[in-house]
């Protein structure tokens, strides 16, 4: 394994333990339907990956430790919703299959990493929306991760950097949405307004 490609690796180990305990201590406020889908579709194509002999390692990390995420979201007190956009990203977990089943593993990693790039789309928007809420230095570890995996690895083909390429850009636009915090007051919460109920 490349020192780039384990320093990615390693790097991408490293944030899920502060990000979990922001989660967990209520800093960070995360979509948890974002985080089970990412485990599902990285889940997806770290497979597509393997039988490809390309670099999983990464998204394979990634799959792993959006479970982890996932759990600690489900355990926190953040609003849980599910919309028609959730059910779409589900239902392209169920294209991502059908499409290796019938076109093999190539073209499963373009579907799956579409995917995953489209959930993504969920804490993209959050990010913007409320940047207090999402981690800047975490999720600009993220994209330091992915950077490191696109150096690491072998050639610009779909097997070697289409995933970490596709993840880091996803990644540096949250972190430009969560940059906001750092110029943008954060609003209190009037004694008029409703509570949410969890």
């Amino acid at each position: 394994m490349r020192s780039f490609t384990l320093l990615s690796i390693i790097l991408a180990i490293g944030l899920y333990v502060p990000l979990c305990i922001e989660i967990k201590s209520g800093k960070s406020t995360q979509n948890l339907f974002t985080w089970i889908l990412w485990a599902l579709l990285d889940g997806i194509a770290a497979a597509t990956l393997f039988v490809q002999y390309g670099e999983y390692f990464l998204v394979a990390t990634y799959s792993l430790g959006s479970s982890i995420t996932s759990f600690f979201i489900f355990k926190s007190k953040s609003k849980k919703e599910w919309k028609s956009f959730e059910t779409c990203i589900t239902a392209s977990v169920i294209v991502c299959v059908f499409i290796w089943c019938i076109s093999g593993a190539w073209w499963a990693t373009i579907a799956s990493t579409t995917a995953v790039m489209a959930a993504g789309s969920l804490q993209l928007r959050d990010s913007f929306k409320k940047p207090y809420e999402t981690p800047f230095w975490i999720y600009l570890g993220y994209t330091l991760a992915n950077v490191f995996a696109v150096i690491g690895a072998k050639d610009w083909s779909v097997e070697q950097r289409l995933y970490p390429f596709s993840a880091g850009l996803l990644c540096l636009f949250i972190t430009a949405g969560a940059a906001q915090q750092f110029w943008k007051a954060k609003p209190s919460l009037s004694s008029t307004e409703i509570q949410p109920q969890y």
